[in-house]
C-alpha cells in the first residue's frame, strides 16, 4: 500500500514496482509539505524534481517493455507522453502563477491520482508477460549468450560478450551475501566498460555509415543517461542492487544489442545472415 492509500499493483518487475512506489512516496511527501504550510518557493522545486523522476521512470519502463517483447510498448509510450504533457502543464502553471497553499495541495493530489490511475489502467497490460518471463534460477547466468546476439562484427561481439559476463558476475554477487562497497565498485566497472564499448562501436559505425552513426550515437547518449539514473537509484536506496541488475540492467543490455545494434548493423550489411551464425 502506498503512503497515499492507493494499492500498488505488482507488475512482475521489481524495478518498475520499486521506482513506481518511490514516485508515489514523493507525491505523498509533497502533499505533506503543502499541508504543513511550506512556502511555495520550497515546494515548487519538489514538483519539478517529481516531473524529472517520473520522466526517468517512464523511460526505464519503456525500455524494459521493448526488450521483453511487449508488442504494445509503443502505445504504452504514447500514454506516458500524454501523461507527461499533462503533468508538465500543471507544474508549469504552479511555477508561473502565485497560487494558494490549498491549490498546491490539490495539484499534488491530482498528480497522485493520475499516476495511480495510469498504473491501474495501463500497466496491467504487460504484467502477465513479465511474470511469465522470470529471472533465471539462483546461480544461473542472468544473460545466456546465444547466436541471436551476434552482430557479425567480431570486436563488437567480443565486447558484448564481455559486458554480458560482467552483468552475470554482478548478478551473482548481488544475489548472494555481498559487501555493498565491492558490488558498487563492480557496477562502476560495468559503467566504464559500457562507455568504452559505445565509443568503439561508434568508431566502427562512423567508418561504415557516417549518417547512421549520428542516430546511433544519440541512442547511446540516451542509454547512458538511463544507466546512470539506475545507478543513482541504487546508490540512494530507491531499489536494491539485486533488483536493479535482475529487473533492469539485463533488459538494458538486451535492448542495446537486439533492438539498437543488430538492426543498424543489418542495414549496413554487417550482420551475418542466419545460416552463417553458428
Amino acid at each position: 500500500m502506498a503512503p497515499s492509500g492507493h494499492a500498488v499493483n505488482e507488475t512482475g518487475n521489481g524495478f518498475i514496482d520499486g521506482t513506481h512506489s518511490a514516485l508515489l512516496r514523493h507525491v505523498h511527501d509533497i502533499r505533506e509539505q503543502c499541508v504543513d504550510g511550506s512556502p511555495r518557493a520550497a515546494v515548487i522545486p519538489c514538483f519539478d524534481a517529481f516531473v524529472g523522476e517520473m520522466t526517468v521512470h517512464f523511460g526505464h519502463e519503456e525500455l524494459i517493455l521493448r526488450a521483453s517483447g511487449f508488442a504494445g510498448w509503443e502505445e504504452h509510450a504514447e500514454q506516458h507522453q500524454t501523461l507527461g504533457r499533462q503533468v508538465g502543464r500543471l507544474v508549469d502553471y504552479l511555477r508561473e502563477c502565485d497560487v494558494s497553499r490549498e491549490f498546491l495541495c490539490t495539484v499534488a493530489g491530482t498528480l497522485d491520482h493520475a499516476l495511480s490511475q495510469h498504473e491501474i489502467k495501463h500497466d496491467g497490460a504487460y504484467a502477465a508477460l513479465l511474470r511469465a518471463s522470470p529471472a533465471p534460477e539462483q546461480g544461473a547466468d542472468l544473460i545466456a549468450w546465444t547466436p541471436g546476439f551476434e552482430t557479425g562484427v567480431e570486436p563488437i561481439d567480443a565486447q558484448h560478450r564481455e559486458l554480458a559476463g560482467l552483468v552475470n558476475e554482478l548478478h551473482r554477487l548481488a544475489a548472494g551475501v555481498h559487501d555493498r562497497a565491492e558490488a558498487m565498485v563492480l557496477l562502476e566497472r560495468v559503467g566504464h566498460h559500457v562507455r568504452a564499448h559505445f565509443d568503439a562501436e561508434e568508431r566502427v559505425m562512423r567508418a561504415a555509415s557516417p549518417a547512421r552513426c549520428v542516430s546511433h550515437a544519440a541512442s547511446h547518449t540516451q542509454m547512458l543517461g538511463q544507466f546512470d539514473a539506475m545507478c543513482g537509484q541504487v546508490a540512494s536506496g530507491v531499489v536494491p542492487l539485486e533488483v536493479a541488475v535482475r529487473d533492469f540492467l539485463r533488459f538494458w543490455l538486451m535492448d542495446h544489442i537486439l533492438v539498437c545494434d543488430r538492426p543498424h548493423f543489418l542495414v549496413m550489411g554487417l550482420v551475418r545472415p542466419p545460416e552463417a551464425v553458428v
